[in-house]
């Protein structure tokens, strides 16, 4: 896990991010390479249970490490490559694992561009929920993502999903409940190398 020393102005909007994720009822890490990024997202998975996993997309490099250390677990893997009907399957598994396009520091937001309904679902069947974040792509404000948007908006069949913690949901008695309508447990893992 890597430490927010050393890393100046972009230190103050990734600590912001994590600080406000965590407010919200996720969890958050910072992780320096693609090793300790794959056994904070393992470990996160143990500890809520999760037996099967459904492997979106990732950053670069990523890949392999995760799904070793993932597998090394006893943890059943599953991907595109791997699954006939992935729509299916994501509706089966434990937990979900994909990429954020961006990530929004003043509001502790993840934001989720997906294109197909597998990249849609990933994040939001499952019960528990890992999403990678590049680094260099967490912004300070919402405002900032919007030429991010506009592109994603110029092709066909696009979905913009904007993630802060876990599924939560208020009744007429104005109680907060979380995990009713999505994942019951997120963690975004911030990679600092990227």
């Amino acid at each position: 896990m890597a430490s927010l020393a050393g890393f100046g102005k972009l230190h103050d909007v990734l600590g912001l991010f994590m600080e406000r994720f965590r407010i919200l009822g996720g969890y958050a890490a910072l992780a320096e390479n693609p090793e300790s990024a794959a056994t904070v997202a393992a470990d996160f998975l143990r500890q809520h249970g999760s037996r099967t996993v459904f492997i979106s997309k990732l950053p670069t490099g990523l890949t392999q490490p995760l799904e070793k250390k993932l597998k090394e677990m006893g943890l059943q893997v599953y991907s595109y490559d791997s699954s006939e009907d992935p729509v299916h399957v994501v509706k089966m598994v434990d937990a979900g694992i994909s990429t954020a396009a961006a990530a929004v520091a003043e509001t502790g937001t993840l934001v989720e561009v997906a294109f197909d309904d597998v990249e849609r679902l990933v994040s939001s069947l499952p019960k528990t929920y890992v999403c990678f974040v590049n680094g260099s792509t967490v912004v300070k404000s919402v405002y900032m993502t919007s030429g991010l948007l506009r592109s994603a908006m110029e092709r066909d069949r696009v979905s913009v999903t904007f993630i802060s913690g876990p599924s939560r949901s208020g009744d007429i008695e104005q109680r907060l409940v979380l995990g009713i309508h999505g994942p019951h447990h997120v963690l975004s893992v911030v990679c600092s190398w990227l």
